[in-house]
Order: structure tokens, then sequence, then C-alpha cells
């Protein structure tokens, strides 16, 4: 596995630089690591390049291999907030699958962890000098919201109201509150006449970003697990 190249597949996916992109790939890679058992860590230690296997001890476990534990060490190890850690994740495994897909198909990944494979969606790298995600264009929001059919909205946010009885109104709200703590974001939650309504947006761009869809259908997903009945926005 070549250094450069790797670097450079996920700078192409990021906007990174050469350094912000060795420091993603440390902090996933070692990550990725401590997922895997003893013979796939080794497997895995072997092929990377030797400047990547040397900030941080990789023989350690510390996720408990879910989607939501992979990011949050990666954020840890990566000194980045959760949202940004996602994205980089993604463009570094991404990067690993394209330079050596037969390793990563030989190893033993938890299937919740092959979903961060997926390169990070149009949009939703990272720009500028502050590094926040980028915005999506009005295309890629209209793309979006066909797949997000109660959700409704613009580049400034996607909405969606809901009208429930109270007790499922608070299930609702409990649920969403905890995404903060599993899923490193939360929506914006305003009480309506009759239920809530719900506004994602990336606040640091004033705009949504790849990470607000992702939210919004873990959020129809939460509200499709507890069963409530819905209203249209």
């Amino acid at each position: 596995m070549e250094y450069q190249e790797l670097l450079a597949s996920i700078g192409r996916m990021t906007g990174l630089g050469s350094g912000p992109a060795r420091a993603a790939a440390e902090a996933t890679l070692t990550t990725l690591a401590r997922t895997l058992d003893g013979e796939d860590r080794r497997e895995l230690i072997d092929a990377l390049p030797p400047e990547l296997t040397n900030d941080f001890p990789m023989d350690r476990p510390g996720n408990d291999g879910t989607e939501e534990g992979f990011v949050r060490q990666a954020a840890l190890l990566g000194r980045r907030p959760p949202e940004q850690a996602r994205i980089r994740a993604q463009a570094v495994l991404a990067a690993l699958a394209e330079q050596d897909p037969e390793l990563v198909a030989r190893l033993h990944i938890p299937e919740q962890v092959r979903g961060l494979f997926a390169p990070p969606e149009s949009g939703g790298g990272i720009t500028g000098p502050k590094g926040h995600s980028a915005p999506l264009t009005s295309s890629e929001i209209d793309s979006a919201l066909r797949s997000l059919p109660m959700w409704s909205g613009d580049r400034s946010g996607l909405r969606r109201v809901i009208a429930l009885p109270r007790e499922n109104l608070r299930a609702v709200r409990r649920a969403l509150d905890r995404l903060k703590v599993t899923y490193g974001r939360q929506p914006q939650l305003h009480d309506t006449a009759d239920g809530l309504a719900i506004l994602v947006r990336t606040v640091s761009v004033g705009a949504v970003t790849s990470l607000d869809v992702a939210l919004a259908r873990r959020v129809d997903a939460l509200i499709e697990e507890i069963g409530a009945g819905i209203g249209r926005p």
C-alpha cells in the first residue's frame, strides 16, 4: 500500500492537505485496528505504510464494533468533532478499500463498521480554512428530498413536522435528545400546537450538508422504531 497514494485519495474525497489527511488516516486506521481481532489486526498493521502505525498504539481494544463507537473513538484520537470525524473516517476507509480491496474483503470487519467504507457523499467534504462541512447545492438537496418523503426544505434547512399523541411525542423527544450522545449530532426541536417541528442544518456553515441528510434519515428510523403515527409536513 503506497503512503502518498493513500493520502492523495483521502485528499481527493475531503479536500484536506497532506498533513490533515495523514492525521485522519492515523486516527481512523488505529480505530479500525482496535476493532479487529488479533490475527486480522496484525494483517492490517503489516499491510499499512509504516508512517501511519507509529503515533497510536493499535493493539488496544477500544470500541464496541458499532458505527457510533467507531466514530466516537476516531473523533477522540483525531481530536475532531464527531461530524467531521465521521466524514474523515469514511474517506480513509474508502481510500483503504480503493488501495487494497482484497485486504478489506479478507478482514472480519463488523457489519456496522463496513457501512463506513462508503465514500463521503457529494457536497459533504471538508472545505475552507475552518474545516467545515461543505453545503449541499440546490440540486443535491432536491435529490435528497426525493428519498426523504416526510421532509421538506431548501439550502437553509430540512424540516419535518409530526403530530402525535402526547405519550408518543415524549418518547420521540427522548430518542431525539439521545442522538447527541449516540450519533454526535441532533436536530433542533420546536413545539407546535399539536406536535413537534424538527429542523436539521449545520449551524457552523448556516446550510444543509450531507451530514444533515444522514441525520434526517436517522430521525426517520427512530420515529419508525417508536411506531408513532406521523403527520406529513
